[in-house]
C-alpha cells in the first residue's frame, strides 16, 4: 500500500476522538510526518536485521521506495569534482549511504564509451585516495551533505540519473510494515490504550484485527 494510506488510516483514528491520553491537538500534516519518521525508523531496523543474516540481500526491502530523478552536474572545480544538487529532495537514509544505489552518467556528444559509463560509490574520505593521478580513469561518487560529489567525469556529461530513497506520498511500502508504523503511533505517539497491540502474545486481539482490516479496506479502494 502507498504512504499516504497508512497516513489517512491513522488520521481516521486520531479524528474519532480514540487518543484520549493526549491533549495535543495535532494536525493532519502532523500524522504524515510521525509516518515518515516512522517508516525511516523500520529501514534502519531491517538494514541491521538483514545485514546480520549476510546472504547478499541486505537491501531487498528497499526496493518499493526507490525512484529516480535526473540532476545537473555543476562545473568542474580545481581537483575535477563536480557536484549535484540534491537539497530539494528529502530522502530515506540508510546507514553507509546505501540508500543511494545508483548512480548513472548521463551526456550527449561523447566519444566512444563516455555516454555509457558508469560510478561507483566510496564513502566520504574515501576521496582523498583516488585523487591520485594513477586513478584518473576511475569514475566514482561520494556522498556529501544533500547532493553527491562526482569525480573524473568528462565535460560532455552534465547530468546524472539518481536512484534513491526519494520522500513521497506514492511510495510503496508493505503491508506488514504498513502496521508495525500503524501501531507503533497509535500506541507510542498518540497513545491510544489500546495499542500497541503485541500479536506475538495474542493474534486474535480485536484491536490488532480491526487495525490490519482498516489498512486492507484502505489499501484496497485504490
Amino acid at each position: 500500500m502507498i504512504l499516504k494510506q497508512v497516513q489517512e488510516v491513522i488520521w481516521r483514528y486520531y479524528q474519532e476522538g480514540r487518543a484520549k491520553a493526549t491533549s495535543q491537538e495535532l494536525r493532519e500534516k502532523d500524522i504524515a510526518q510521525m509516518v515518515r519518521m516512522a517508516l525511516s525508523n523500520q529501514m534502519r531496523a531491517l538494514y541491521y536485521e538483514n545485514n546480520k543474516l549476510n546472504d547478499g540481500n541486505e537491501y531487498y526491502f528497499t526496493s518499493p521506495l526507490l525512484s529516480t530523478q535526473i540532476f545537473t552536474l555543476g562545473d568542474a572545480d580545481i581537483k575535477g569534482m563536480r557536484r549535484a544538487d540534491m537539497s530539494k529532495f528529502d530522502l530515506y537514509r540508510l546507514p553507509k549511504n546505501s540508500h543511494i544505489t545508483n548512480a548513472v552518467p548521463m551526456g550527449t556528444g561523447c566519444k566512444g564509451n563516455d555516454g555509457s559509463m558508469e560510478m561507483t560509490q566510496v564513502q566520504p574520505g574515501e576521496e582523498n585516495f583516488y585523487l591520485s593521478p594513477e586513478f584518473k580513469f576511475f569514475k566514482f561518487f561520494v556522498v556529501k551533505g544533500r547532493g553527491i560529489n562526482t569525480y573524473n567525469l568528462p565535460p560532455c556529461i552534465k547530468e546524472v540519473a539518481i536512484e534513491s530513497t526519494f520522500d513521497s506520498d506514492l511510495i510503496d511500502i508493505s503491508l506488514d510494515i504498513a502496521f508495525d508504523i500503524s501501531n507503533q503511533i497509535l500506541g507510542v505517539s498518540l497513545k491510544l490504550k489500546q495499542f500497541p497491540v503485541k500479536i506475538l502474545d495474542n493474534s486474535y486481539n480485536p484491536n490488532a484485527s480491526e487495525l490490519r482490516k482498516r489498512l486492507e479496506e484502505t489499501q484496497n479502494q485504490a
